[in-house]
């Protein structure tokens, strides 16, 4: 059937130096909506879900401005990843 999931992952990023110094410290907070379709499969023993998500991180800070010019050539958001699960049931 169908299914929705969403998920919150926080990232604490150093920064560094090509030779290794750390620059700073931040924070991230990366999010993920993924909507799918669960497939049961072999007497429901395996299933299969193929799937959809778009990624946000609404949370970034604390970032060198050297990155950050990087990191401002791009939104925030990254639509349409397509996604395939698979798996056993115990």
């Amino acid at each position: 059937g169908l299914f929705a999931t969403v998920h919150a992952t926080p990232f604490y990023q150093q920064y560094y130096t090509p030779e290794k110094e750390t620059i700073q410290t931040g924070f991230q907070l990366f999010t993920t909506l993924r909507a799918g379709y669960h497939i049961p499969m072999f007497k429901n023993r395996f299933f299969i879900e193929p799937s959809i998500a778009c990624t946000y991180w609404p949370i970034n800070t604390n970032m060198p401005d050297s990155f950050e010019q990087q990191e401002n050539k791009w939104p925030n958001y990254f639509l349409f990843e397509p996604g395939f699960n698979f798996g056993v049931k115990f």
